[in-house]
């Protein structure tokens, strides 16, 4: 049987933007998010990534188109001597204006309703059908491959909720995604965050995982 094989990666520890004393620049808020690189731990902590046993012999890589989700590949592309296509269908979702006084909990609305949006943001069906879009082309061209895709946490969970149940038990973070009635996440998304989906020569899901490494414990995203 010939099985395609896609790691789903979230980026390494981001450079907090509350170091920035000022930014001064006309450019709007979708070219600086696209501009933001990993600090120092998010660029150790992404070498590691690629010294993993489970992502060796890739043969594709393709990444959003935020410098971030590029820095955290470019071990892995060093190390295995591959090449890199980037796809700004695998940005994360565009965030709009936060409405917290309006929408108490907006960022989990997004999950459980998929049309909700903030204004000047993205929903989760529109975020999930420019993810899918792309994916599917992948799987097209690279069937029976071993394939990275670097990208961000909101657009990859969106993603996976093609296959995936979502559940919520009331307290932020506490959420849990389910494939085939199988618990496979229930916990803070990491940073790096693997998730590894395989798929049958039809293009049909066989089965989905989160990976966890030891050498790789629980750290925030956004850094510190």
């Amino acid at each position: 049987m010939i099985k395609t094989t896609i790691y789903l990666i979230r980026h390494s520890v981001r450079f907090n933007n509350k170091n920035i004393l000022q930014y001064n620049t006309n450019q709007n808020n979708i070219i600086k998010n696209e501009k933001i690189v990993l600090s120092s731990e998010g660029e150790k902590r992404a070498e590691i990534l690629s010294n993993e046993d489970e992502l060796q012999n890739i043969d594709v890589v393709y990444t959003s188109n935020c410098v971030r989700t590029l820095q955290t590949a470019k071990y892995l592309l060093e190390k295995q001597n591959l090449k890199v296509t980037i796809d700004e269908r695998f940005d994360e979702r565009r965030l709009g204006k936060t409405n917290n006084n309006i929408v108490k909990d907006w960022w989990l609305q997004q999950y459980i309703d998929e049309n909700y949006k903030t204004e000047g943001g993205e929903s989760q069906k529109e975020v999930r059908e420019r993810f899918t879009e792309a994916f599917n082309e992948i799987l097209d061209i690279h069937k029976g491959k071993r394939i990275a895709i670097f990208s961000h946490g909101y657009a990859i969970t969106f993603f996976i909720m093609n296959w995936c149940k979502f559940e919520y038990n009331g307290e932020k973070d506490d959420m849990k995604f389910l494939f085939e009635n199988k618990k496979i996440f229930d916990k803070k998304i990491n940073a790096p965050e693997v998730f590894k989906l395989e798929f049958d020569e039809k293009n049909k899901i066989i089965d989905i995982q989160n990976i966890e490494f030891e050498d790789l414990p629980y750290k925030d995203g956004l850094g510190n």
